[in-house]
């Protein structure tokens, strides 16, 4: 082989072999990169996921220290008439200060919507269990808000959804002795007798349509109660 010829192969592999070694440093420094952003990611994505657990524990605190605000403002009237006289008494009267009746009402209010909505959620995502259980507290310790009525029909309804029919009579009943004129309770009713109906108790069921029809003015209440009317053979 001739030297030049040689020569020139030479520098060829050489210039090939410090590519390759420049190529493999250049991948090398890639992975490390890209190794280091997955890191990151990971890292970020683990910050959310604490950040999210944090909100949640925040929001749970929030509520139970408006919840034990809310019962200091119930207890404090009675506390008051046996401790509040003198100066031994002074820092209930100062307690009960710091805390007025529209604020107590105000934290009672928000204490109930929070555990409705989480209900309600529950009942949505079909966990009755948990929904039965988030009712119950509305209606045992939140007689007095809004959210009652609707708690009672969901009640029932959650329920029903899980075959507990004599569970769901019962919470129907009570809602006619509670809210005899809500619409809520007329569609209650209606499932009462759709409940009579598959029990075979075509008559009693007959009873109930018949008395939805005629106590509840609302369009949609006395539509369904007239078409249950209508599906019963005799």
């Amino acid at each position: 082989m001739p030297l030049i010829l040689y020569m020139r192969l030479t520098s060829f592999l050489c210039f090939i072999l410090v590519m390759m070694l420049g190529w493999m440093q250049l991948y090398s420094r890639a992975r490390e990169i890209f190794n280091g952003t997955s890191e990151i990611k990971a890292e970020i994505g683990h910050l959310k996921s604490t950040t999210a657990h944090e909100r949640i524990a925040m929001a749970l605190e929030r509520e139970q220290f408006l919840e034990f605000r809310q019962n200091v403002a119930t207890l404090m009237p009675d506390v008051l008439k046996s401790k509040g006289l003198g100066e031994e008494g002074y820092p209930y009267r100062s307690l009960a200060s710091s805390i007025s009746r529209s604020e107590a009402e105000l934290v009672r209010q928000t204490i109930a919507k929070t555990l409705f909505e989480r209900a309600k959620d529950n009942f949505r995502q079909e966990k009755f269990p948990k929904a039965i259980h988030g009712f119950h507290q509305i209606i045992d310790h939140f007689g007095f808000t809004p959210y009652v009525a609707d708690s009672y029909f969901l009640l029932a309804e959650s329920h029903f959804k899980q075959n507990e029919l004599e569970a769901c009579t019962g919470v129907i009943q009570e809602m006619v002795e509670l809210f005899p004129h809500h619409e809520l309770t007329g569609f209650a009713l209606v499932r009462l007798g759709r409940i009579y109906q598959v029990q075979n108790r075509n008559e009693e069921a007959i009873e109930i349509f018949k008395t939805v029809m005629r106590s509840f003015p609302q369009r949609d209440v006395a539509a369904q109660a007239k078409a249950s009317l209508k599906g019963i053979d005799l």
